[in-house]
């Protein structure tokens, strides 16, 4: 009989070897989808889906809604495709974890939450095609949207900046929040007895507050008692101010950003 340690010896080579094999298909996948072909290819079904959603909504194109329909199923099958691929290949991405755990963590992923939903209409219309669901089932397909982020570098950059600043950002906007809510309650407080039918809540005070403090003026609720007006105004002038920080945030980093890129050129 062989020595049990050689038999041993040549069970772990071949998981080994198994193993390596595995990832090297992985990586070969990673590489594949990450090439320029498959960029331009899923960019272009990417481009042709959401133009066909939009179309689909025009009463002029109401003969063509079947056509249309197809396009979408036919780029959602696309994306199925890719979406399997990637869940295959994520052991590559997520080296350090075991295949079963790189995957679940690719598929709860945002670009995974946005390829499976891009893949829903392929997979849903075989169980309700001929009812009234089928319509709706297009309706989470505006998710599509988010694939551009991975197919855009300027939407990457973007996200870098944002990413950047995020500490910044919770913070500013915590102060908005903050002063909307503030302003919400307190005007809801002076306007409510001289126009209960406008401010009948405080919910409405936050529409307001959020109306007035973005600057936009709809028109629809708004102060009419002289204290009310005061605190309209002054909630404008704060408004204009606060919206202005975040913006000067992501200007910041985005400037910066691009100054360190220019610097490794």
């Amino acid at each position: 009989k062989p020595p049990l340690p050689k038999m041993a010896n040549f069970n772990t080579f071949t998981i080994y070897h198994n193993k390596n094999t595995a990832m090297k298909l992985y990586r070969l996948i990673q590489h594949i989808l990450k090439s320029k072909f498959i960029h331009y290819f899923v960019l272009f079904f990417i481009i042709v889906s959401i133009t066909a959603v939009i179309a689909s909504s025009f009463e002029e194109t109401a003969p063509y809604q079947v056509q249309l329909f197809a396009i979408t199923y036919v780029s959602s099958f696309i994306f199925l495709v890719e979406y399997v691929a990637r869940i295959l290949s994520a052991p590559a991405l997520y080296q350090d974890m075991k295949r079963t755990r790189a995957r679940i963590k690719y598929t709860f992923s945002f670009y995974g939450f946005v390829d499976f939903v891009a893949v829903l209409p392929c997979i849903l219309t075989y169980m309700y095609w001929n009812t009234e669901i089928v319509h709706v089932i297009i309706l989470p397909y505006i998710f599509i949207i988010f694939k551009l982020i991975r197919h855009s570098k300027s939407f990457r950059l973007i996200g870098q900046a944002l990413i950047a600043v995020k500490e910044e950002l919770a913070t500013a906007y915590t102060a908005c929040l903050i002063t909307i809510c503030f302003s919400a309650i307190l005007m809801y407080y002076i306007e409510r007895a001289a126009q209960p039918e406008v401010f009948a809540n405080i919910g409405d005070g936050v529409w307001w507050a959020i109306v007035t403090f973005a600057t936009v003026g709809y028109g629809d609720i708004y102060p009419i008692t002289p204290i009310g007006k005061i605190l309209g105004g002054i909630i404008c002038f704060i408004g204009v101010a606060m919206v202005a920080i975040p913006t000067a945030i992501i200007s910041s980093s985005f400037i910066s950003i691009m100054q360190s890129k220019t610097k490794e050129k």
